[in-house]
């Protein structure tokens, strides 16, 4: 991975995400489960700019693309919008994507000189939702319950602010503030096992990561 964590600028084979929250969930994942440093990570600050770094290092000259791309997108509350979105703009390079994402990780071969790319949509290719989606799935199920009655308690009683769109957040980090050292970021989480690395959605995330970048 890069020498500066979550900007990589250069590099054959890079994965670009929505934001530093990914960043380092990726690599604390990536850490407990001792994938080897194949690939770099640029937090390109947001959906809207993923797209465009994409674009932009599929259009350069064929020495200077990378070789291997991966994207990390939220899904939000449309996955199949979303990807129809990919799909259409994608096609203009030469890729096909299947109708719909690869509940595993979507990986399509390099077309003529463009690169190898992977596609994952938090949190696990099949249902709406972001990051905070995918890491509740790694939170302690009973505790996390108990987390989510605590939310919707605050939501009845009229004293939460935040939008119906964030409610994970909500609970995540609700959840995150009940343990010792409450509020640890989010990597510094799952190396603490606060949030549990071995969980199935876990190995299938680093998965798609070994298969995309270890070719």
């Amino acid at each position: 991975m890069a020498k500066t964590p979550c900007k990589c600028e250069k590099g054959e084979r890079v994965l670009l995400v929505e934001g530093k929250d990914d960043c380092h969930v990726i690599m604390h994942l990536c850490q407990a489960h001792n994938l080897l440093e194949t690939f770099c990570i640029h937090d390109c600050n947001g959906y809207e700019k993923v797209l465009k770094v994409l674009w932009d290092r599929l259009q350069r000259s064929p020495q200077s693309r990378p070789k291997i791309i991966g994207i990390v997108l939220d899904a939000d509350i449309d996955i199949m919008a979303r990807w129809q979105q990919l799909t259409d703009k994608l096609k203009k390079y030469g890729y096909t994507l299947p109708a719909q994402p690869d509940k595993q990780g979507t990986i399509h071969p390099s077309v003529d000189k463009y690169p190898r790319l992977g596609i994952w949509l938090m949190p696990n290719n099949i249902e709406p939702g972001m990051l905070e989606d995918f890491l509740k799935q790694l939170a302690l199920p009973d505790t996390l319950a108990t987390a989510q009655s605590c939310v919707k308690c605050a939501r009845r009683r009229k004293v939460t602010y935040f939008k119906e769109a964030h409610v994970s957040k909500a609970e995540i980090y609700t959840y995150l503030a009940w343990q010792d050292e409450p509020g640890k970021p989010f990597g510094q989480a799952i190396t603490a096992h606060v949030l549990q690395p071995e969980t199935e959605i876990a190995h299938q995330f680093t998965d798609w990561l070994n298969r995309l970048f270890s070719v």
